[in-house]
Protein backbone atom coordinates (compact mmCIF):
# COMPACT_ATOMS: atom_id res chain seq x y z
CA UNK A 1 0.00 0.00 0.00
CA UNK A 2 3.24 2.05 0.33
CA UNK A 3 3.47 2.01 -2.90
CA UNK A 4 0.09 3.28 -4.05
CA UNK A 5 -0.80 6.46 -5.14
CA UNK A 6 -2.89 8.25 -1.65
CA UNK A 7 -6.23 9.43 -2.51
CA UNK A 8 -8.65 11.30 -0.33
CA UNK A 9 -12.66 11.38 -1.52
CA UNK A 10 -14.64 14.23 0.47
CA UNK A 11 -17.95 13.61 0.25
CA UNK A 12 -20.81 16.14 1.69
CA UNK A 13 -22.45 12.91 3.42
CA UNK A 14 -22.48 9.49 3.32
CA UNK A 15 -26.88 8.22 2.97
CA UNK A 16 -28.31 6.50 0.01
CA UNK A 17 -27.94 9.48 -2.97
CA UNK A 18 -26.38 9.32 -6.85
CA UNK A 19 -23.21 10.56 -6.08
CA UNK A 20 -23.01 8.33 -2.76
CA UNK A 21 -23.70 5.30 -5.06
CA UNK A 22 -21.10 6.36 -7.55
CA UNK A 23 -18.75 6.34 -4.61
CA UNK A 24 -19.10 3.51 -3.21
CA UNK A 25 -19.26 2.02 -6.80
CA UNK A 26 -16.18 3.70 -7.95
CA UNK A 27 -14.52 2.33 -4.75
CA UNK A 28 -15.71 -0.97 -5.21
CA UNK A 29 -13.84 -1.72 -8.22
CA UNK A 30 -11.11 0.32 -7.69
CA UNK A 31 -7.11 -0.70 -8.22
CA UNK A 32 -6.07 -1.38 -4.87
CA UNK A 33 -2.57 -2.16 -6.40
CA UNK A 34 -2.27 1.33 -7.79
CA UNK A 35 -4.88 3.24 -5.69
CA UNK A 36 -4.90 4.02 -1.40
CA UNK A 37 -8.24 5.49 -1.18
CA UNK A 38 -9.90 6.98 2.49
CA UNK A 39 -13.26 8.48 2.71
CA UNK A 40 -14.16 11.91 4.44
CA UNK A 41 -17.86 13.03 4.87
CA UNK A 42 -18.95 16.39 5.77
CA UNK A 43 -21.79 14.02 7.99
CA UNK A 44 -23.71 11.10 7.64
CA UNK A 45 -20.84 8.73 8.53
CA UNK A 46 -23.02 6.19 10.01
CA UNK A 47 -25.10 5.57 6.89
CA UNK A 48 -25.63 2.18 4.77
CA UNK A 49 -23.60 3.43 2.21
CA UNK A 50 -20.70 4.46 4.83
CA UNK A 51 -21.09 1.02 5.99
CA UNK A 52 -20.86 -0.48 1.97
CA UNK A 53 -17.39 1.14 2.14
CA UNK A 54 -15.85 0.12 5.61
CA UNK A 55 -16.86 -3.27 4.55
CA UNK A 56 -14.31 -2.67 1.74
CA UNK A 57 -11.66 -2.09 4.09
CA UNK A 58 -11.59 1.47 3.26
CA UNK A 59 -11.08 4.25 6.22
CA UNK A 60 -14.40 6.55 6.50
CA UNK A 61 -13.87 9.74 8.58
CA UNK A 62 -17.09 11.35 9.81
CA UNK A 63 -16.04 15.10 10.38
CA UNK A 64 -19.57 15.48 12.35
CA UNK A 65 -20.55 18.50 10.85
CA UNK A 66 -23.97 19.46 12.54
CA UNK A 67 -24.71 22.57 10.61
CA UNK A 68 -23.50 23.90 7.34
CA UNK A 69 -20.26 25.66 7.55
CA UNK A 70 -19.19 24.47 11.45
CA UNK A 71 -15.38 26.03 11.85
CA UNK A 72 -15.07 22.90 14.04
CA UNK A 73 -15.58 20.35 11.22
CA UNK A 74 -13.47 22.48 9.09
CA UNK A 75 -11.15 22.67 11.45
CA UNK A 76 -11.10 18.76 11.55
CA UNK A 77 -11.35 18.63 8.00
CA UNK A 78 -7.95 20.81 7.87
CA UNK A 79 -6.05 18.32 10.30
CA UNK A 80 -7.59 15.54 8.63
CA UNK A 81 -5.50 16.69 5.31
CA UNK A 82 -2.46 17.16 7.05
CA UNK A 83 -2.53 14.31 8.69
CA UNK A 84 -3.08 11.97 5.55
CA UNK A 85 -1.00 13.97 2.97
CA UNK A 86 -3.25 12.64 0.28
CA UNK A 87 -1.31 12.84 -3.62
CA UNK A 88 -5.27 13.39 -4.81
CA UNK A 89 -8.14 15.11 -2.92
CA UNK A 90 -11.32 14.51 -4.96
CA UNK A 91 -14.51 15.83 -3.78
CA UNK A 92 -18.23 15.10 -4.22
CA UNK A 93 -21.04 17.54 -4.03
CA UNK A 94 -21.62 21.33 -3.27
CA UNK A 95 -20.46 21.71 0.49
CA UNK A 96 -17.64 19.63 -0.21
CA UNK A 97 -16.17 20.31 -3.68
CA UNK A 98 -16.30 24.14 -1.91
CA UNK A 99 -14.79 23.24 1.35
CA UNK A 100 -11.74 20.40 -0.10
CA UNK A 101 -11.07 23.25 -2.69
CA UNK A 102 -9.82 25.61 0.23
CA UNK A 103 -8.52 23.62 2.28
CA UNK A 104 -6.55 21.31 0.03
CA UNK A 105 -4.60 24.37 -1.70
CA UNK A 106 -3.63 25.55 2.00
CA UNK A 107 -3.08 21.81 3.18
CA UNK A 108 -0.90 22.28 -0.26
CA UNK A 109 -2.89 19.08 -1.60
CA UNK A 110 -1.12 18.20 -4.68
CA UNK A 111 -4.20 17.47 -7.47
CA UNK A 112 -7.66 19.10 -6.13
CA UNK A 113 -10.63 17.12 -8.58
CA UNK A 114 -14.48 18.61 -8.16
CA UNK A 115 -17.03 16.39 -9.29
CA UNK A 116 -20.31 18.69 -10.77
CA UNK A 117 -23.36 16.15 -10.94
CA UNK A 118 -26.37 18.57 -11.42
CA UNK A 119 -27.93 21.18 -13.26
CA UNK A 120 -30.11 23.26 -11.44
CA UNK A 121 -28.22 25.02 -8.41
CA UNK A 122 -30.29 26.15 -5.56
CA UNK A 123 -29.28 30.17 -5.92
CA UNK A 124 -26.98 32.20 -7.81
CA UNK A 125 -24.55 32.34 -4.54
CA UNK A 126 -23.53 28.87 -5.57
CA UNK A 127 -22.79 29.55 -9.18
CA UNK A 128 -20.80 32.53 -7.45
CA UNK A 129 -18.78 30.39 -5.15
CA UNK A 130 -18.50 27.64 -7.54
CA UNK A 131 -16.72 30.12 -10.38
CA UNK A 132 -14.76 32.13 -7.74
CA UNK A 133 -13.14 28.39 -6.16
CA UNK A 134 -12.78 26.77 -9.30
CA UNK A 135 -9.02 28.27 -9.97
CA UNK A 136 -8.33 26.55 -7.11
CA UNK A 137 -8.82 23.02 -8.95
CA UNK A 138 -7.06 20.88 -11.37
CA UNK A 139 -10.02 18.90 -13.35
CA UNK A 140 -13.82 19.05 -12.64
CA UNK A 141 -15.61 16.01 -13.42
CA UNK A 142 -18.95 16.27 -15.07
CA UNK A 143 -21.11 12.98 -15.29
CA UNK A 144 -22.84 13.91 -18.75
CA UNK A 145 -21.99 16.02 -21.76
CA UNK A 146 -24.84 17.75 -20.74
CA UNK A 147 -23.87 19.30 -17.08
CA UNK A 148 -20.68 20.03 -18.43
CA UNK A 149 -22.08 22.19 -20.77
CA UNK A 150 -23.88 23.80 -18.42
CA UNK A 151 -21.28 24.20 -15.86
CA UNK A 152 -19.19 25.83 -18.75
CA UNK A 153 -22.15 28.32 -19.80
CA UNK A 154 -23.98 28.95 -16.88
CA UNK A 155 -21.27 28.72 -13.83
CA UNK A 156 -18.18 29.86 -15.68
CA UNK A 157 -16.10 27.06 -15.58
CA UNK A 158 -13.35 26.61 -18.62
CA UNK A 159 -14.26 23.79 -20.58
CA UNK A 160 -10.68 22.72 -20.88
CA UNK A 161 -10.85 21.92 -17.06
CA UNK A 162 -13.78 19.49 -17.49
CA UNK A 163 -13.62 15.85 -17.90
CA UNK A 164 -17.17 13.65 -18.48
CA UNK A 165 -17.34 10.47 -16.70
CA UNK A 166 -20.83 9.07 -16.65
CA UNK A 167 -21.81 6.55 -13.75
CA UNK A 168 -21.39 2.97 -14.14
CA UNK A 169 -23.64 0.19 -13.22
CA UNK A 170 -22.13 -3.37 -12.76
CA UNK A 171 -24.41 -5.54 -14.47
CA UNK A 172 -24.01 -8.88 -12.35
CA UNK A 173 -26.01 -7.03 -9.65
CA UNK A 174 -28.77 -7.32 -11.89
CA UNK A 175 -28.35 -10.88 -14.17
CA UNK A 176 -30.66 -13.16 -11.89
CA UNK A 177 -33.83 -10.74 -10.88
CA UNK A 178 -36.74 -12.49 -9.98
CA UNK A 179 -38.93 -12.94 -12.62
CA UNK A 180 -42.27 -9.99 -12.48
CA UNK A 181 -44.96 -12.74 -10.89
CA UNK A 182 -42.20 -13.65 -8.26
CA UNK A 183 -41.11 -10.10 -7.55
CA UNK A 184 -45.19 -9.15 -7.30
CA UNK A 185 -46.03 -11.68 -5.01
CA UNK A 186 -42.55 -11.32 -2.36
CA UNK A 187 -43.79 -7.77 -2.31
CA UNK A 188 -47.47 -7.40 -1.92
CA UNK A 189 -48.31 -6.41 -5.06
CA UNK A 190 -50.82 -6.96 -7.87
CA UNK A 191 -50.17 -10.50 -10.31
CA UNK A 192 -52.23 -9.11 -13.02
CA UNK A 193 -52.32 -4.74 -13.33
CA UNK A 194 -49.85 -2.88 -15.30
CA UNK A 195 -47.54 -1.37 -12.68
CA UNK A 196 -45.68 1.69 -13.43
CA UNK A 197 -42.88 3.10 -11.10
CA UNK A 198 -40.06 4.95 -9.91
CA UNK A 199 -37.47 5.12 -7.67
CA UNK A 200 -36.40 8.62 -6.17
CA UNK A 201 -35.74 10.75 -3.13
CA UNK A 202 -39.12 12.50 -2.70
CA UNK A 203 -37.72 16.04 -3.49
CA UNK A 204 -39.73 18.55 -5.89
CA UNK A 205 -37.14 18.63 -8.48
CA UNK A 206 -38.31 14.63 -9.14
CA UNK A 207 -41.79 16.09 -9.96
CA UNK A 208 -43.46 13.00 -8.75
CA UNK A 209 -46.15 15.01 -8.87
CA UNK A 210 -46.46 15.03 -12.27
CA UNK A 211 -46.45 11.48 -12.52
CA UNK A 212 -49.12 11.28 -10.20
CA UNK A 213 -51.30 13.73 -12.18
CA UNK A 214 -50.99 11.53 -15.08
CA UNK A 215 -52.66 8.65 -13.10
CA UNK A 216 -56.35 9.77 -13.63
CA UNK A 217 -55.87 9.35 -17.22
CA UNK A 218 -54.32 5.94 -16.85
CA UNK A 219 -57.70 4.59 -15.04
CA UNK A 220 -56.41 0.68 -14.92
CA UNK A 221 -52.60 1.22 -13.90
CA UNK A 222 -50.91 1.35 -10.68
CA UNK A 223 -47.94 2.70 -9.59
CA UNK A 224 -45.12 2.43 -6.83
CA UNK A 225 -42.89 4.96 -5.60
CA UNK A 226 -39.69 3.86 -3.53
CA UNK A 227 -37.93 6.43 -2.08
CA UNK A 228 -38.62 8.95 1.19
CA UNK A 229 -37.95 12.80 1.21
CA UNK A 230 -39.98 16.20 2.41
CA UNK A 231 -42.53 15.48 -0.97
CA UNK A 232 -44.07 12.45 0.86
CA UNK A 233 -46.82 13.96 3.04
CA UNK A 234 -47.76 16.21 0.24
CA UNK A 235 -47.97 13.43 -2.88
CA UNK A 236 -50.38 11.05 -0.22
CA UNK A 237 -52.37 14.10 0.13
CA UNK A 238 -52.26 14.62 -3.59
CA UNK A 239 -52.68 11.07 -4.92
CA UNK A 240 -56.01 11.53 -2.04
CA UNK A 241 -57.21 13.95 -3.96
CA UNK A 242 -56.77 13.13 -7.49
CA UNK A 243 -58.89 9.89 -6.38
CA UNK A 244 -55.82 7.37 -6.93
CA UNK A 245 -54.68 6.11 -3.42
CA UNK A 246 -55.47 3.08 -3.78
CA UNK A 247 -53.54 2.36 -7.15
CA UNK A 248 -50.52 4.14 -5.82
CA UNK A 249 -48.22 2.50 -3.36
CA UNK A 250 -45.28 4.59 -1.21
CA UNK A 251 -42.47 2.20 -0.22
CA UNK A 252 -40.84 4.09 1.33
CA UNK A 253 -35.95 3.91 1.33
CA UNK A 254 -35.32 0.31 0.07
CA UNK A 255 -31.87 -0.88 0.66
CA UNK A 256 -32.51 -2.89 -1.91
CA UNK A 257 -34.43 -1.77 -5.51
CA UNK A 258 -33.89 -4.90 -7.31
CA UNK A 259 -37.44 -6.49 -6.59
CA UNK A 260 -39.11 -3.43 -6.84
CA UNK A 261 -37.69 -2.64 -9.90
CA UNK A 262 -38.68 -6.65 -11.36
CA UNK A 263 -42.19 -6.05 -10.31
CA UNK A 264 -42.42 -3.11 -12.86
CA UNK A 265 -43.90 -2.87 -16.50
CA UNK A 266 -42.62 0.15 -16.85
CA UNK A 267 -40.02 2.73 -15.22
CA UNK A 268 -40.98 6.25 -15.57
CA UNK A 269 -38.61 9.61 -14.40
CA UNK A 270 -40.59 13.04 -14.36
CA UNK A 271 -37.45 15.15 -13.19
CA UNK A 272 -37.25 18.70 -13.77
CA UNK A 273 -33.90 18.19 -14.19
CA UNK A 274 -30.86 15.07 -14.31
CA UNK A 275 -27.44 15.62 -14.45
CA UNK A 276 -27.63 11.64 -14.89
CA UNK A 277 -29.39 9.40 -12.76
CA UNK A 278 -28.59 6.02 -11.36
CA UNK A 279 -32.23 5.02 -10.75
CA UNK A 280 -32.71 5.66 -14.84
CA UNK A 281 -29.30 3.73 -15.39
CA UNK A 282 -30.47 0.74 -13.16
CA UNK A 283 -34.12 0.08 -14.18
CA UNK A 284 -32.62 -0.34 -18.31
CA UNK A 285 -29.86 -2.59 -16.57
CA UNK A 286 -32.91 -4.46 -14.95
CA UNK A 287 -34.74 -4.11 -18.71
CA UNK A 288 -37.05 -2.32 -18.15
CA UNK A 289 -38.43 0.10 -20.70
CA UNK A 290 -38.40 3.51 -19.49
CA UNK A 291 -40.41 6.53 -20.09
CA UNK A 292 -38.89 9.66 -18.90
CA UNK A 293 -38.30 13.80 -19.08
CA UNK A 294 -36.32 14.97 -22.05
CA UNK A 295 -33.85 17.15 -19.13
CA UNK A 296 -30.45 17.43 -18.06
CA UNK A 297 -28.63 14.47 -19.12
CA UNK A 298 -31.38 12.04 -19.60
CA UNK A 299 -31.72 12.35 -23.19
CA UNK A 300 -28.03 11.33 -23.10
CA UNK A 301 -28.80 7.77 -21.61
CA UNK A 302 -32.56 7.02 -23.06
CA UNK A 303 -32.55 6.69 -27.12
CA UNK A 304 -36.25 7.79 -28.04
CA UNK A 305 -37.77 5.34 -29.77
CA UNK A 306 -35.40 3.11 -29.21
CA UNK A 307 -34.40 2.53 -25.37
CA UNK A 308 -37.88 4.21 -24.11
CA UNK A 309 -39.79 7.10 -24.84
CA UNK A 310 -39.10 10.58 -23.98
CA UNK A 311 -41.90 13.06 -22.79
CA UNK A 312 -41.44 17.01 -22.01
CA UNK A 313 -40.93 17.92 -18.17
CA UNK A 314 -44.31 19.33 -16.15
CA UNK A 315 -46.62 17.68 -19.02
CA UNK A 316 -48.92 15.04 -17.60
CA UNK A 317 -51.04 14.62 -20.50
CA UNK A 318 -47.60 13.78 -22.35
CA UNK A 319 -46.34 11.26 -19.94
CA UNK A 320 -49.44 9.51 -20.01
CA UNK A 321 -49.50 9.29 -23.28
CA UNK A 322 -46.16 7.71 -23.57
CA UNK A 323 -47.00 5.38 -20.87
CA UNK A 324 -50.02 3.91 -22.20
CA UNK A 325 -47.71 3.30 -25.75
CA UNK A 326 -45.65 1.09 -23.55
CA UNK A 327 -48.11 -0.32 -21.68
CA UNK A 328 -50.15 -1.05 -25.08
CA UNK A 329 -47.55 -3.08 -26.66
CA UNK A 330 -45.29 -5.73 -25.12
CA UNK A 331 -43.41 -6.85 -27.57
CA UNK A 332 -42.40 -2.69 -27.38
CA UNK A 333 -41.50 -2.93 -24.07
CA UNK A 334 -39.47 -6.06 -24.13
CA UNK A 335 -37.64 -4.98 -27.08
CA UNK A 336 -36.89 -1.90 -25.86
CA UNK A 337 -36.30 -2.84 -22.33
CA UNK A 338 -32.87 -5.39 -23.90
CA UNK A 339 -32.07 -2.68 -26.11
CA UNK A 340 -31.34 -0.42 -22.87
CA UNK A 341 -29.79 -3.34 -20.76
CA UNK A 342 -27.41 -3.76 -23.84
CA UNK A 343 -27.07 0.15 -24.02
CA UNK A 344 -25.98 0.51 -20.38
CA UNK A 345 -23.08 -2.49 -20.84
CA UNK A 346 -22.26 -0.68 -23.75
CA UNK A 347 -22.09 2.63 -22.43
CA UNK A 348 -22.67 2.87 -18.72
CA UNK A 349 -21.07 0.10 -17.15
CA UNK A 350 -19.23 0.38 -14.01
CA UNK A 351 -15.89 -0.77 -15.51
CA UNK A 352 -15.97 1.91 -18.11
CA UNK A 353 -16.53 4.32 -14.96
CA UNK A 354 -14.03 3.13 -13.19
CA UNK A 355 -11.34 3.02 -15.78
CA UNK A 356 -11.76 6.51 -16.95
CA UNK A 357 -11.68 7.68 -13.16
CA UNK A 358 -8.26 5.66 -12.63
CA UNK A 359 -6.87 7.23 -16.27
CA UNK A 360 -7.63 10.56 -15.12
CA UNK A 361 -6.03 9.97 -11.63
CA UNK A 362 -2.73 8.32 -13.41
CA UNK A 363 -2.81 11.39 -16.27
CA UNK A 364 -3.19 14.32 -13.53
CA UNK A 365 -0.23 13.11 -11.28
CA UNK A 366 2.03 12.81 -14.47
CA UNK A 367 1.29 16.15 -15.65
CA UNK A 368 1.43 17.61 -11.90
CA UNK A 369 4.30 15.40 -10.42
CA UNK A 370 6.43 14.00 -12.80
CA UNK A 371 5.90 10.82 -15.01
CA UNK A 372 8.86 9.29 -12.66
CA UNK A 373 6.98 9.63 -9.74
CA UNK A 374 3.81 7.50 -10.86
CA UNK A 375 6.17 4.66 -12.43
CA UNK A 376 7.63 4.66 -9.21
CA UNK A 377 4.36 4.51 -7.37
CA UNK A 378 3.87 1.60 -9.29
CA UNK A 379 6.32 -0.55 -8.70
Amino acid sequence: MSDCIPILHLITELNVGGAEKALARLLTHLDRDRFAPTVACLYGGDGSVADEIRALDIPVIDLKMTAKWRWDALWRLHRLLRRECPTILHTWMFHANLSGRVLGRLTGVPIVISSERTMGMESRWRYLLNRITDPLTDQVVCVSHQVAGFVVQEVGIPRHKTAVIPNGIDLQDFEHLPNKQRARAALGLSPDQMLVGTVARLDPVKRLDVLLQAMPSLPDVCAVIVGDGPEQSPLETMSARLEIASRVRFAGQQDDVRPWLAALDVFVLSSDWEGMSNALLEAMAAGLPVVATAVGGTPGVVVDGVTGLLAPPRNPVALAEAITTLLRNPDLRREMGQAGRERVEREFSVVRMVRKTEALYEELVKVKMGLEWIEGAAG
